[in-house]
């Protein structure tokens, strides 16, 4: 049986693909959650609540291009700086 020369071919695979360069970039999520309760009486009261999401606005890669002929160049991002308030009665 002919053994065939796979280190030949491997040899001519050989290309200028940089490793790991479908790698996503850094994430950064900074949330905050700013609450405040209001007593009215024994039973009842009130919940005032702030959600911020994304503070400092950056831009986080959600998904790169696996493509070697433009990998690693974003093709999704998560949401930007977002804003939640509410109210909440409790009885």
């Amino acid at each position: 049986m002919p053994s065939l020369p796979c280190p030949a071919r491997l040899q001519a695979l050989d290309g200028n693909f940089s490793r790991n360069a479908g790698l996503k970039p850094w994430t950064v999520f900074n949330d905050l959650r700013v609450s405040r309760r209001i007593n009215f009486n024994e039973r009842m009261s009130a919940d005032f609540i702030v959600d911020m999401f994304n503070i400092a606005n950056r831009y986080n890669v959600a998904d790169v291009n696996p493509l070697f002929t433009s990998a690693g160049q974003a093709t999704a991002a998560y949401d930007p700086r977002q804003f939640q308030f509410a109210l909440k009665f409790n009885w």
